[in-house]
């Protein structure tokens, strides 16, 4: 599960500008099984902005989902040809496929499914970068209505805009708990991918969770930890951080030599 919670309130560079009115309260919804957070540095037609989120984020759960049997990629993995929005998650699929070595691998739906994780069948999972995915597309929305300052969030997945905004990344040691670390985010999205929410317990205090290893179709068995991503694009840092946690620090240099950055909390892995 990826997840990343973002500080409600702006750096200190925005304060002196808003401390004359409370900034907005963060306007909240839910789309692809989790919540969904928009907090804005600049007055909105509220009501609006919503309604165009959530048309963005349920067009993209209609044809992303494998919950769904009547979207996109379900009839897709059932021997229909992509349509074209699916078809352009597919090509970005491919590419971080090949980047990173096949640690990164969207055909492991049935792979999944056998470990506990899936909903059934055979085919395509775009989990590891549907909500990101989704993120990008919200941002395009937003920054085409003029919208430059703000923070939005699906789950893990965070994009910002212009300003500083405070994101919290969970502890990802459930004896621990608390927030591991607060970075500041501004023009770049970030994404987390740990074990410490979809698990069961391995032996030797490992964790046995929804992130598979390509290379045998089994959950990475590694004590709790996490690895988060920051670059430009909320996809791009979702897929990389999947990768990364199946490869370790070994791969790191890889998503590094593309302009992300890496950032790992408890135990790094092999």
């Amino acid at each position: 599960m990826k997840r990343a919670l973002i500080a409600i309130g702006l750096a200190a560079a925005a304060v002196a500008i808003l401390l004359k009115r409370p900034p907005p309260e963060p306007m909240l919804g839910r789309a692809m099984g989790c919540e969904w957070k928009l907090q804005v540095g600049e007055r909105i037609d509220a009501d609006s902005v919503r309604a165009e989120i959530v048309n963005e984020l349920e067009k993209w759960e209609q044809v992303l989902s494998t919950w769904r049997q009547d979207s996109d990629l379900s009839r897709h993995n059932r021997g229909e040809p992509a349509s074209p929005e699916l078809a352009r998650v597919l090509e970005l699929a491919e590419e971080l496929h090949t980047q990173s070595g096949g640690a990164f691998d969207h055909r492991m739906l049935g792979a999944l499914t056998r470990a506990g994780f899936g909903p059934g069948g055979e085919g395509i999972d775009l989990s590891s970068i549907g909500k990101g995915w989704a993120v990008d597309r919200v941002a395009e929305r937003l920054a085409a209505r003029g919208l430059r300052r703000y923070a939005f969030s699906l789950a893990g997945e965070v994009r910002a805009g212009e300003g500083e905004w405070p994101v919290a990344i969970e502890n990802p040691d459930p004896l621990v708990g608390g927030i591991a670390e607060t970075l500041p985010l501004s023009g770049l999205a970030l994404a987390t991918s740990g074990n410490y929410r979809q698990w069961r317990r391995a032996a030797g205090g490992k964790l046995a969770s929804h992130l598979l290893d390509p290379a045998t179709g089994e959950p990475v068995l590694r004590p709790p930890s996490s690895v988060t991503v920051i670059g430009p694009s909320a996809a791009r840092a979702s897929g990389w951080a999947t990768a990364l946690f199946v490869i370790g620090p070994k791969g790191d240099p890889l998503a590094m030599a593309r302009g992300m950055r890496v950032i790992r909390h408890g135990d790094a892995g092999p």
